[in-house]
């Protein structure tokens, strides 16, 4: 697990700028999705959406179907915000959870 977590690291530090980007339209529509109205802040959704990038990519690993991503390169652009929006969406409802919004 630990080779996982540091491959996934990797990968997001290589493209840096875009997973930043990335992690803040996801943490932004999760923390939406999960509370409608909820007042919450711009750090929160950086927050929301890196650890939830961290874990769509973690999981994506894991599960083995990194692979079968690498195969359809085209689209890569498409399913790094698709896995980045479902961890997010996870590290949200989390945090609806334990403290709602």
């Amino acid at each position: 697990m630990k080779e996982i977590a540091i491959e996934t690291a990797h990968y997001l530090q290589d493209n840096l700028a875009l997973a930043l980007v990335i992690a803040f339209v996801v943490g932004f529509l999760a923390n939406k999705t999960v509370t409608h109205w909820g007042k919450t802040n711009i750090v929160l959704y950086l927050v929301v959406g890196v650890l939830g990038s961290f874990v769509g990519q973690f999981f994506v690993r894991y599960l083995g179907f990194r692979e079968i991503l690498d195969q359809v390169a085209g689209m890569a652009l498409f399913f790094d915000v698709l896995i980045a929006y479902c961890g997010s969406f996870v590290i949200a409802a989390i945090l609806h959870l334990v403290k709602p919004m």
